[in-house]
């Protein structure tokens, strides 16, 4: 079985692939069957925005799969709870076509979701406990990238999936994605934390702790809300873009997967040049000008919704720079996030996921519990979220300069 193993120093880009597809799964199932909520209202005999709790209660239980999933992979390992996780989100895509009410629906959606935290969160650590540096900042980028690739054909393949079987065709191919990467990851992917780390046991206590370390660091603190509230604008995008599309400009089911895919496509780009740019800027610069674009085409939707100046095109091109934006503000935020504290990485990888989502979570349901038929509700969560994070890396930078002149005062 071992001669099956990828070796991480000669095989870095199909393991950087195999790990950005742990990223993958959750923007797998959430994009697959965005075309077809409507569809899924008409079964279940509920609105548009109670469907929508579909996505948000998602983002709830990934970062409850995160919290729990990051420090036990430092002492299990990654590679099992990696594999957990598969075999969870596998075995509930699978229950959720056999649901007959919305309400057991999204208790399993919130165990899919679990087990897609579970794993997704050992995805940067394999990466963290295998290389160093700027290779880091430069491999969670292109995973970031890779993920962000996803959204350009899950929708076509999802509405393809709709059309030719229904709604629930969909969550049986989530469940065979899930046994295919379960099957790769037991047979090539090796163990990437050291032998000696992996205890096999925690406590309950020992696992508060790791989080205790991590939230002892003010600087640490300060920047994970820095990195995720900008990222958690894109979930207000993503919980209402059936809506802002499909409904509110009248799209055609057949064109939304389209427009949802190009709306990524300045993501993936962000992304490529952020892999380039590493060599010359390092990673605090290039997530500050994230931040900044993100804030300008933030502010700029919020204002075109308030004083309804909307039209189709620009909604569109101010939404894909906002998306577009997270290309140099997530994987750069993240590298510098597990700098910060590298003994509880595993903790702080797992905050991230935690934070982002529970923002998420919060600042989606809170656009559909307000959902109007006009775009002002997703305006202000845009913006919101965009203006919070640069107020808060300003706030972290004040502090990491603070900090610097009081040792320097002190050596």
């Amino acid at each position: 079985m071992k001669s099956f193993r990828l070796d991480k120093s000669k095989n870095v880009g199909v393991i950087t692939v195999l790990i950005a597809s742990l990223t993958a799964l959750s923007s797998l199932a959430i994009d697959s069957f965005l075309s077809g909520m409507p569809l899924m209202a008409h079964f279940f005999g509920v609105e548009i925005n109670t469907i929508e709790l579909i996505i948000t209660i998602y983002f709830l239980g990934f970062a409850v799969g995160n919290f729990f999933g990051g420090p036990l992979s430092d002492a299990f390992g990654r590679k099992k709870i990696a594999l957990a996780g598969i075999g969870i989100y596998g075995v509930s895509a699978l229950s959720i076509p056999f649901c007959d009410t919305i309400e057991m629906v999204l208790l399993l959606r919130f165990f899919q979701a679990f087990g897609g935290g579970f794993a997704t969160v050992t995805a940067n650590l394999f990466i963290k406990d295998w290389y160093k540096g700027k290779q880091v900042a430069r491999l969670i980028t292109i995973t970031a990238m890779i993920m962000m690739l996803v959204p350009l054909f899950a929708p076509v393949l999802g509405g393809f999936l709709i059309n030719l079987q229904g709604w629930k065709l969909v969550f049986y191919f989530l469940f065979t994605v899930a046994i295919l990467l379960f099957a790769i990851f037991y047979l090539l992917i090796p163990e990437s934390r050291e032998q000696k780390e992996i205890t096999n046991k925690i406590t309950a206590k020992q696992l508060v702790a790791k989080y205790k370390i991590l939230l002892s660091d003010k600087k640490a603190v300060i920047f994970l809300f820095a990195l995720c509230f900008p990222v958690s604008g894109l979930y207000v995008f993503i919980t209402s873009a059936s809506f802002i599309y499909l409904e509110y400009f009248n799209v055609e089911v057949s064109v939304f997967p389209l427009i949802f895919a190009i709306s990524i496509i300045l993501n993936v780009l962000a992304s490529f040049s952020n892999t380039y740019l590493l060599r010359v800027y390092d990673a605090k610069k290039l997530f500050q000008l994230g931040i900044t674009i993100q804030l300008i085409s933030g502010f700029s939707l919020f204002i075109i919704t308030l004083l309804d100046l909307v039209t189709f095109w620009n909604v569109f091109i101010l939404i894909a720079l906002f998306i577009g934006s997270i290309g140099f503000i997530f994987g750069n935020g993240s590298a510098i996030l597990l700098d910060i504290k590298p003994e509880v990485s595993g903790a702080a990888n797992a905050a991230i996921g935690i934070t982002r989502f529970v923002l998420g979570f919060l600042a989606g349901t809170s656009v559909a519990i307000f959902h109007t038929n006009d775009l002002l509700p997703i305006g202000i969560g845009m913006f919101v979220c965009s203006l919070l994070g640069n107020i808060i890396f300003i706030v972290f930078k004040a502090t990491n300069n603070k900090s610097l002149v009081l040792a320097s005062s002190c050596s």
